[in-house]
């Protein structure tokens, strides 16, 4: 758990300088293969990864495992994912029960399922589209599932 913990604070680092320096991206085009919603640009890798490795590969793509900022971005990224689970940025691996996103934005929108986030230490990553109701949960970080990247345009 150390050694997640560690990997995790690293990418947290570096997640938050690379959305500090990507502000002057705005205006560009989305890359090739990623889908542009509003101001922002969404790549769904439909290869399982545990939250770490997504988020590893996320910042090599030059974003970082998506935040969901509203209903709207969250019925938007459901649908990318085609409803099926998969990472997203939510973390409450530093703080129980403190979530947030790891691109270092306040997490505003929550669609938790029914009777989650349980905050179990063991639990602290995100996961999106579970059950019927096509909720949020939090699964252990070393479970494998596709993921969602996000970056400003």
């Amino acid at each position: 758990m150390l050694s997640v913990s560690l990997v995790f604070c690293a990418i947290v680092a570096l997640a938050t300088a690379l959305d500090v320096n990507s502000t002057h991206l705005a205006a560009t085009p989305c890359p090739p293969g990623w889908t542009e919603h509003k101001d922002r640009c969404f790549f769904f890798d439909n290869n399982i990864k545990t939250w770490v490795d997504a988020a590893a590969n996320c910042q090599q793509l030059g974003g970082n495992l998506a935040s969901i900022r509203s209903d709207d971005e969250n019925s938007f990224i459901n649908a990318l994912t085609n409803n099926a689970p998969a990472w997203v940025g939510g973390t409450d691996c530093q703080a129980t029960g403190a979530w947030f996103w790891m691109d270092g934005t306040q997490m505003i929108a929550r669609f938790w399922c029914p009777l989650k986030p349980d905050n179990e230490l063991s639990q602290c990553c995100l996961q999106i589209n579970t059950g019927v109701n096509k909720c949020w949960d939090d699964v252990p970080c070393t479970s494998t599932l596709p993921y969602v990247c996000g970056r400003h345009r």
